[in-house]
């Protein structure tokens, strides 16, 4: 019998070196969806993983971005750009070569680099400069002695200062590498930036008071992020956290969130399972999977559990509810279908919305929360120790998996405050 005791996990320096060791990997590497190469690239570190960099499309880059580069402060916290994990890609896409650098900045959306050039450089006019400069007050007079403070540079009719002077030599230097082979695409962007620092100068009524005006470019940088995740399953934290709410309260009707998640799904052909890889090889796939890069998908989790493929530790399965699936599956598969993506769906909301030990929780996780609370609410429904699989099957045709988890998650939240 299969165990789900922890496996020996490679360390990252042995998983990149088997993988780079063996010129089929190499070639499988560059066959990975963005989400999983991704994921690979973190296990390893990023800044160990610049032979993988090197290997990656534009297109995985811009997907691995969708991920990397926007981080929650706290478990079910909204993600935020953050700057400073852009100018660590920059210097380790610099390592792969001035060649490779420019050509990713060239290919991704202008408006992507430009939100992270203008969190990472201040770019001024050097007439707007001169102008907050030149009245003789205490003001200006501050702002002077700053600006000598400052790290800057001068390009053209403007100057960049750096508003993080720890990546400013790996941010300077990508500018100049694309300034030599494309110097208007620099233009534009520095152009963007520009007029977002002037802009929010203008309104706060001087320069010493300038902190960022990229609220509307992050949101228009966000909303494509949030239209290519939504159409590969995922959950915004925003969402996932008033799903949750409408649990606590009580609320069993179908919501707002829930349907208009079915329907987009409805809408969109599905990208293929962001844990699954499209097309490497067999021994790749296993690789990652001892490596713990990727991992069953809960419909795959959910279909090992029900066929007995994968029997572990008592704790960790939902008996009655893993019995009602299997069952399920053999009498109406369309309805089993329709019942695993209502998981899939709660997985990936407690993923998002949901806290483990106070962090986010984990892919591996979330399966086994979900399993556990729409357990515990069959249990309560059929309100016997001694229910039948053929009951609890008769409860999960009756009631959908995102009801039986809103009543177990109500309980719960009942049980631990009350």
């Amino acid at each position: 019998m299969k165990s789900l005791s922890r496996h020996h996990v490679p360390p990252s320096t042995q998983l990149l070196t088997r993988i780079l060791e063996r010129p089929g990997l190499v070639e499988a590497v560059r066959e990975l969806p963005g989400a999983v190469l991704g994921k690979l690239i973190d296990r390893i570190g990023l800044e160990d993983a610049g032979e993988l960099v090197a290997l990656a499309s534009t297109a995985q880059l811009e997907r691995i971005f969708d991920d990397d580069l926007w981080r929650a402060d706290g478990a079910g916290d909204d993600e935020t750009f953050r700057p400073e994990r852009f100018a660590l890609w920059l210097r380790v896409m610099q390592e792969a070569g001035e060649t490779v650098l420019v050509q990713r900045l060239c290919e991704l959306p202008q408006d992507l680099v430009a939100l992270a050039v203008h969190r990472l450089v201040l770019v001024l006019d050097m007439d707007v400069l001169a102008e907050q400069l030149s009245p003789a007050d205490e003001e200006a007079e501050q702002l002077e002695r700053a600006l000598e403070w400052s790290v800057s540079e001068e390009w053209e009719e403007f100057r960049l200062f750096a508003r993080d002077p720890d990546v400013w030599d790996d941010v300077w230097a990508a500018l100049l590498a694309l300034d030599r082979d494309h110097h208007n695409r620099l233009r534009a962007i520095l152009e963007a930036c520009c007029a977002m620092s002037t802009e929010y100068i203008s309104g706060q009524g001087g320069l010493f008071q300038v902190l960022t005006a990229d609220e509307m470019l992050e949101s228009d940088v966000a909303a494509g992020r949030d239209d290519r995740r939504t159409a590969e399953g995922f959950i915004s934290p925003a969402d996932a956290r008033a799903f949750l709410e409408l649990a606590r309260r009580g609320d069993d009707e179908p919501d707002a969130i829930t349907r208009a998640y079915f329907r987009g799904l409805e809408r969109e052909t599905m990208a293929p399972a962001i844990d699954e890889p499209r097309k490497p090889t067999h021994d790749l796939v296993e690789l990652l999977r001892e490596a713990e890069v990727i991992a069953p998908p809960a419909a795959q989790r959910l279909a090992a559990l029900t066929d007995g493929s994968t029997p572990g530790e008592t704790h960790l399965v939902a008996p009655l509810f893993e019995q009602a699936m299997g069952n399920l599956r053999d009498r109406d598969p369309e309805l089993f279908s329709a019942r695993v993506r209502e998981v899939g769906y709660l997985v990936n909301v407690w993923i998002a919305g949901g806290a483990h030990e106070g962090r986010r929780p984990r892919p591996a996780e979330a399966p086994e929360m979900v399993l556990r609370t729409c357990e515990s609410a069959m249990r309560a429904r059929l309100a016997t120790s001694a229910a039948t699989p053929e009951q609890a099957l008769a409860v999960l045709v009756q009631t959908p998996a995102v009801t039986l988890f809103r009543r177990g998650f109500r309980a719960g939240e009942g049980a631990r405050h009350g």
